[in-house]
């Protein structure tokens, strides 16, 4: 695992004082899911400037599954850490707010996260929450990367984070050998897969794709060789 992918962010993003009053008025009435969806000027500004400021922090890379995200091609989703509709009195929170793609967004969903779901404080710890928290935990604590390549959970929190995630989800395993197919030893990445296959089908969640996957690659890998 890089540097660039162990990041953990060392401050959340700072709202100007412009947003900060649009919040405040939202507040004095009581917030309500639907208030992140408000068209009023600030609050629209506190959400572009949020996921601008997020995305550098996090290395232009996923809360989550660490991958790199192109933010030219895909939008990178802003992501309530503790779901809003649950715990609207910390939707507009920096601390709990982070990016991350669309897939690992859309599989975390409305899922619970907090060790305490009846706590009325913020956590300010990552011991108070079930998955990887960007701003409190360092990743290669909870996760290690098996080959660089297949996430396995080293603690119940590391565990959690990739089955809600769904982290095993074969897209991911296809990725990261594309980015390290630029950085590394063709060869030595193809030994890696094939030493891969061998593991256990709960690293991946269709294992007679990634099966495939890795054949495919293989064979490529062999033409290459032979037209040199």
């Amino acid at each position: 695992m890089t540097k660039e992918e162990d990041f953990v962010v060392n401050e959340p993003y700072k709202p100007t004082k412009m947003e900060q009053s649009a919040i405040r008025v939202l507040k004095r009435k009581g917030l309500v899911a639907e208030d992140w969806n408000s068209g009023k000027k600030y609050i629209q500004s506190f959400k572009k400037n949020l996921r601008h400021d997020m995305y550098n922090k996090q290395n232009k890379r996923c809360a989550f599954c660490r991958i790199h995200v192109p933010l030219a091609c895909v939008p990178m989703h802003r992501e309530h850490i503790v779901y809003k509709d649950e715990h609207p009195q910390w939707m507009f929170l920096p601390e709990n707010l982070c990016v991350a793609c669309p897939c690992c967004n859309e599989y975390k969903g409305t899922t619970e996260v907090l060790v305490n779901p009846k706590i009325k404080t913020y956590p300010k710890v990552g011991s108070g929450f079930k998955i990887i928290h960007p701003l409190y935990d360092k990743y290669s604590d909870h996760i290690e990367l098996v080959g660089g390549i297949l996430y396995r959970g080293k603690t119940t929190k590391g565990v959690f984070t990739i089955n809600t995630c769904h982290l095993y989800r074969v897209g991911l395993a296809e990725e990261r050998v594309d980015q390290m197919m630029f950085k590394e030893n063709k060869g030595n990445i193809i030994a890696e897969l094939v030493r891969l296959t061998a593991l256990p089908e709960q690293y991946v969640d269709e294992k007679d794709e990634f099966l495939q996957y890795v054949t495919d690659i293989v064979s490529k890998y062999k033409q290459e060789q032979t037209e040199k």
